[in-house]
């Protein structure tokens, strides 16, 4: 499991939330790696179990750049609405018994 806290940057007016590298990578999270988004009232969760098996309106997202520099991008008006006033991002990276990855994002301040 890893834990780690960034900054939020902005994209054309919005929030946005990147995540790159080997945070990624020591979790097995390689480039083209499907995560379903869930929304929670005190943050979310991005997670590679499919969507049919939670919730059917799961957002899909698709882990990006290189084979050896991954890229989780998140931005637009969603991010700015989650993120809100807070600075920074929490991230709780966890690989479940059965071998599904968990991302758990929440927006704090530094």
């Amino acid at each position: 499991m890893q834990t780690f806290t960034l900054k939020s940057g902005t994209n054309k007016g919005n929030r946005r939330i990147w995540i790159e590298g080997n945070r990624l990578l020591d979790c097995g999270l390689a480039r083209g790696t499907a995560l379903y988004r869930l929304m929670h009232d005190d943050g979310m969760v991005l997670t590679t179990a499919p969507s049919t098996s939670r919730d059917p309106k799961a957002k899909r997202h698709t882990i990006a750049g290189k084979a050896d520099r991954p890229i989780l991008d998140l931005c637009g008006k969603w991010v700015s609405d989650f993120v809100g006033d807070h600075t920074h991002f929490k991230v709780k990276i966890q690989t479940l018994w059965n071998g599904v990855t968990e991302l758990i994002i929440e927006p704090v301040t530094i």
